[in-house]
């Protein structure tokens, strides 16, 4: 703080020189105040660590301005589907994240795309004019277990809605690792405490989210899904997966 200290005061005394009031030169004035800016020292900004077990956000790879956009990419498949059907689902996912507008539930979001949370994630839940829903790790080596459940961010102004293709936790709960994408304007979950989505998708997303196929809910997948593998590709051949996210860039 000296330096900045410094700093004001010679930007004052510039002033002065320039409105006649100061005997001051305005050339080493200016000199001063150049060298006292280039050595203010710089500050390394680094993830906080977390002490309640939470992923941390690594602000290099998640973003270089915390206040910006971050692209999210994720690829999805439908494994099991045999080769002769045609529209099984597949393509990659472009993920907008709004860090400004929502900094608590990026922040947890993206945290969970470094620890490789939705890898290999099923999309358990698909319903035709509803939407879809991914976060259940399937039994393994990668399974991390539960997530810190963040506080709720403001609504925004205007205030941040469930229309076609936001993404949001389900829930609006952080704690569960799943979230779920709206495939068309679902109104009535802006009621809901902590629903206002984080993140959107764009067109050409929605038309593979459009593509996925919609078991019946209520027929097992959640617990075909816990029991890995095997069981989906028995019981739902049809059933999505996004097989890998990463964080492309900020914005």
């Amino acid at each position: 703080w000296p330096v900045d200290v410094a700093l004001a005061r010679l930007g004052l005394r510039i002033a002065r020189v320039l409105a006649g009031s100061d005997p001051c030169h305005a050339t080493p004035c200016l000199r001063a105040y150049e060298q006292a800016r280039r050595s203010r020292p710089t500050v390394e900004i680094r993830p906080a660590k977390r002490t309640d077990g939470a992923p941390s956000v690594d602000v290099e790879r998640a973003g270089r301005h915390p206040d910006g956009d971050a692209l999210v990419i994720c690829d999805l498949d439908t494994p099991f589907a045999d080769d002769g059907v045609s529209g099984a689902a597949k393509g990659q996912l472009n993920i907008l994240v709004h860090r400004q507008q929502a900094p608590l539930a990026s922040g947890a979001f993206l945290g969970m795309v470094e620890r490789k949370h939705f890898d290999r994630n099923f999309v358990f839940r698909s319903v035709d004019n509803f939407i879809v829903q991914w976060g259940i790790e399937s039994p393994g080596p990668k399974t991390k277990g539960k997530f810190a459940k963040v506080g709720i961010d403001p609504p925004g102004s205007p205030p941040r809605a469930n229309s076609r293709g936001s993404l949001n936790f389900a829930g609006g709960r952080s704690a569960s690792g799943q979230v779920y994408v709206n495939r068309v304007d679902n109104n009535h979950l802006d009621r809901e405490p902590g629903a206002r989505p984080f993140a959107t998708l764009d067109e050409k997303s929605m038309s593979i989210i459009d593509s996925i196929h919609s078991y019946k809910e209520g027929m097992g997948q959640v617990k075909a899904v816990n029991k890995g593998e095997d069981e989906v590709r028995s019981q739902f051949p049809m059933m999505s997966r996004i097989e890998k996210c990463w964080i492309e860039d900020d914005r």
